[in-house]
């Protein structure tokens, strides 16, 4: 299946979702959230700005449509790019996947797709994948996304409401930290100006420090250098060493990745998914 194919089986729950709450009003809801999300994206680095809320069940829906397609391959084609200079990325035959603010499932859609396009050259049968998010509504989404799948991986998706801004919520957590890859995937920037007390780069600095020996971190967002700086600075403290890196790279989706896949959404709300941006990545690794 493609990504679009995925996204799309998401999208039906989702939308089901906000009907029970909206009606005949559902659609003017998304498309009114849809700019909701436009907007906020815009001052990611305003420290007096107010989290983005994902509790709207059209939130929810409008940033699947609007974003997860095209950040999870994005991913997929890092995650090939790390392949083709270093090897395989999970090991085999059971592999775990922490997704840092993996509520809205770009990340796992992602590995589930590179996984099937990888075929033999992964050895995992099993993946294990730890979605951890503030917002316990992207629980509904994702949690029993495996029985919608044709998939010769057995998924076994587990969330966890772990906010990362609140040293209490977190602090006692520690299963997700046996990861063999965690992903950040526009992650870092929607969450660094909420670090006024401290509590979300302490967040990070845990997660390098006791993730284990061998341990991979994809870092994908933005190509603003403040994130990234911030970022870099974080795994050097944390003892990650930086296996690639790359600024301000142009990324459209694969050509086997067809939008069309949405043509009815996209009918319905006058607007399309987003389908090409400028963004730095890297790949870490706990020594």
């Amino acid at each position: 299946m493609t990504i679009f194919e995925l996204v799309k089986i998401a999208l039906d729950e989702l939308y089901k979702d906000a009907a029970k709450e909206y009606g005949a009003e559902t659609d003017q809801k998304i498309i009114d959230q849809l700019d909701y999300l436009s907007q906020s994206y815009k001052g990611l680095s305003d420290p007096k700005r107010p989290p983005i809320d994902y509790g709207d069940p059209a939130v929810r829906f409008a940033y699947v449509f609007r974003y997860v397609a095209a950040h999870g391959d994005y991913i997929v084609q890092v995650l090939k790019y790390f392949r083709a200079e270093h090897g395989a990325v999970l090991p085999g035959p059971t592999a775990r996947v922490s997704c840092i603010g993996g509520g809205p499932g770009s990340d796992v859609i992602a590995i589930l797709k590179y996984l099937s396009d990888m075929g033999k050259h992964e050895k995992v049968e099993k993946l294990i994948c730890y979605l951890l998010d503030g917002e316990q509504g992207w629980a509904d989404a994702w949690t029993e996304f495996d029985e919608s799948l044709e998939s010769d991986v057995n998924l076994s998706p587990i969330f966890q409401k772990l906010d990362v801004s609140n040293f209490d919520s977190w602090q006692s957590q520690k299963k997700f930290l046996q990861a063999d890859l965690f992903t950040m995937s526009y992650f870092v920037s929607e969450v660094m100006s909420q670090d006024g007390g401290g509590d979300v780069s302490a967040f990070w600095l845990k997660l390098f420090e006791e993730a284990k020996p061998g341990a991979l971190f994809l870092y994908i967002d933005n190509g603003a250098d403040l994130f990234n700086e911030y970022i870099d600075t974080l795994a050097s403290k944390g003892g990650l060493k930086t296996l690639m890196s790359k600024n301000n790279r142009r990324f459209t989706p694969s050509f086997t990745e067809q939008a069309s896949e949405l043509s009815a959404y996209r009918k319905k709300f006058g607007q399309n998914p987003k389908l090409q941006a400028q963004l730095s990545f890297r790949v870490f690794e706990k020594a």
